[in-house]
This record gives structure tokens, C-alpha cells and sequence, in this order.
């Protein structure tokens, strides 16, 4: 069995390997010279220059909004756990409780900060794609000539 699935797996990978070969229009076999951009596939956030720059203190908020609520959730519900099982160790229920609300509250105000500010970044990078990102070609489909003879031959 454990044969069948390297030979599968080899048989997987070479296959999507020459799939990558392209043919031109003249049927002339040649390997892609340069990755192209594709928006849709590749995106990664914009910088900070444009976001202040197109969305200007928006963004600030925004960004402002993450920070905090990570901070929150990340750094200080952590040590207000700590302080609160430090507590219940020494037997002393101010602490313990101190430790119990500090931590309640850093993750009930970090969660909604994070979430909304995650959320406003979410949409102000879809607005940024929906407005200047390069839109992707159609596709098209024609009859023609190929290698073989006359046939389907489709173009994006």
C-alpha cells in the first residue's frame, strides 16, 4: 500500500509539473519566462504610505483598533492570568479576584477592538483591490487551427 502512494504521489507531481509547460499559438513548446501577477491570487496588504494616504485617519483608527485589542488579548489577559493563579497559590482571594476581572475584561475589550478593527482593514483593503488593482482578463474561447488538426481552443 505504501508503495501505491509514493508511486501516485510521484505520478502526482510530475504530472503538474509538465502540465506547466505552455504551448504558443505557432505550437511551439517554451516555459514561462516570468511569473505573472495575478491580483486575485497574490494579494497582500497595501502599506502604510497608502493607506494614510487614500484613507488617512480611517486607517489610523483602524490600525489603532488591532493593535489594541492584540495587545489586550495577547499581552495583558495572559499576565491577569497570572496574577490570578498566583493568587489562588498564596491563598489570597483579592488578588485572585483582581487576576479574574483583569483577565475577563482585557479579553471582553480586546476581542471587539481586534474583530473591528480587523474588520475596517478588511474592507478598506477590498475597497483599495475593488477600485485600483488591474482587472483580470476575460476569457475566450474560438475555433482554430491546432498541432492536431481543427479543434477548441481556449485563451485567458
Amino acid at each position: 500500500m505504501r508503495k501505491f502512494l509514493v508511486l501516485m504521489a510521484v505520478l502526482t507531481i510530475s504530472g503538474s509539473l509538465s502540465a506547466q509547460v505552455i504551448i504558443r499559438e505557432d505550437s511551439q513548446l517554451f516555459e514561462p519566462e516570468e511569473q505573472v501577477y495575478d491580483p486575485y491570487l497574490y494579494l497582500t496588504p497595501f502599506s502604510d504610505a497608502v493607506g494614510y494616504s487614500i484613507y488617512g485617519s480611517q486607517y489610523r483608527k483602524a490600525r489603532a483598533c488591532r493593535s489594541w485589542g492584540a495587545n489586550l488579548c495577547l499581552v495583558s489577559a495572559p499576565l491577569f492570568a497570572l496574577f490570578a493563579c498566583s493568587g489562588i497559590g498564596n491563598d489570597s482571594p483579592a488578588a485572585t479576584l483582581i487576576g479574574v476581572a483583569g483577565f475577563a475584561g482585557s479579553l471582553g475589550a480586546g476581542i471587539p477592538l481586534w474583530v473591528k478593527g480587523r474588520k475596517q482593514l478588511d474592507w478598506m483593503l477590498d475597497d483599495y483591490v475593488r477600485r485600483y488593482a488591474p482587472k483580470p482578463r476575460a476569457a475566450n474561447l474560438s475555433v482554430g487551427s491546432t498541432a492536431s488538426g481543427i479543434g477548441l481552443a481556449l485563451r485567458f
